[in-house]
């Protein structure tokens, strides 16, 4: 039982590293939405904040309103990038319900702990 213990340990240890390294990665990530023909530039961060947003050639020619809409376009094309690129590093930590332990399996280690710790 000990080992079962001892492997069931290394694997939790295994999978929080990996989660921690997701979690580094999710943290990093910024993406950029265009809107107008490229004349609108927005840049947002991992939590979806705008962390720059640019003008090109011919935004003069837009009036206030459709800037404003640019924007609101950009942004969103942003956010939804930073969302599928997340899902896409969230994947493979993501908990399959199926191989989830049963009840029994949890009640089995939790006794083989609390030997252990003796």
């Amino acid at each position: 039982m000990d080992d079962e213990f001892a492997s069931a340990v290394a694997g939790f240890q295994a999978k929080m590293a990996q989660v921690a390294q997701v979690q580094a990665e999710c943290a990093q990530l910024v993406a950029t939405g265009w809107a107008q023909r490229r004349r609108v530039r927005v840049t947002v961060n991992a939590d979806g904040i705008a962390v720059d947003i640019k003008f090109g050639a011919g935004v003069n020619e837009l009036s206030y309103d459709e800037i404003a809409a640019a924007v609101t376009e950009a942004s969103q094309q942003a956010v939804r990038e930073i969302a599928e690129r997340t899902r896409e590093l969230v994947a493979p930590i993501a908990i399959d319900r199926g191989a989830a332990p049963s009840l029994d399996g949890m009640l089995g280690a939790i006794d083989s702990l609390r030997e252990h710790l003796r």
